[in-house]
């Protein structure tokens, strides 16, 4: 069952990075996924998935094969961010910042399915919201 799930948990990650690497260049980051949430351009996640996403939460069998699929997706994002900004993907602003990005993605996808059991709204405002956290710094 494991090995099966992979690509149902990396779908909505997938559908991010997409959405990521179709950003307007005068666009930030936050601005483009509220837009996108303004227009309803983002899609409801299955609810098939997001009980598989719960499960990953908590499974010891699957959590591993959902951390694997944000760990498949670093590199990508890393090297979406850095042609974004005309950086080396080796850079290590950029590197932190795909890991910042692709945490906040999984930390706001795993909150979400958490807080909506047997619902299927928008995942975008929960996404948004870990986005924009992260942005903001560290205030320690």
């Amino acid at each position: 069952m494991v090995d099966g799930v992979s690509p149902l948990l990396a779908e909505g990650l997938d559908a991010a990075v997409e959405a990521l690497r179709l950003r307007p260049a005068d666009r930030s980051l936050t601005d483009y996924l509220a837009l996108l949430q303004r227009r309803h351009a983002l899609p409801s996640p299955d609810p098939a998935v997001l009980d598989l996403l719960r499960l990953a939460c908590t499974d010891p069998a699957l959590r591993p094969v959902w951390l694997q699929a944000h760990d498949d997706a670093l590199p990508v994002l890393t090297q979406l961010l850095a042609h974004r900004t005309g950086s080396d993907a080796q850079d290590l602003h950029v590197q932190v910042h795909a890991a910042v990005v692709n945490s906040a993605l999984r930390i706001g996808a795993e909150n979400f399915a958490l807080q909506h059991p047997g619902e299927s709204p928008s995942a975008a405002p929960n996404l948004l919201a870990a986005l924009r956290i992260a942005s903001q710094g560290l205030p320690y």
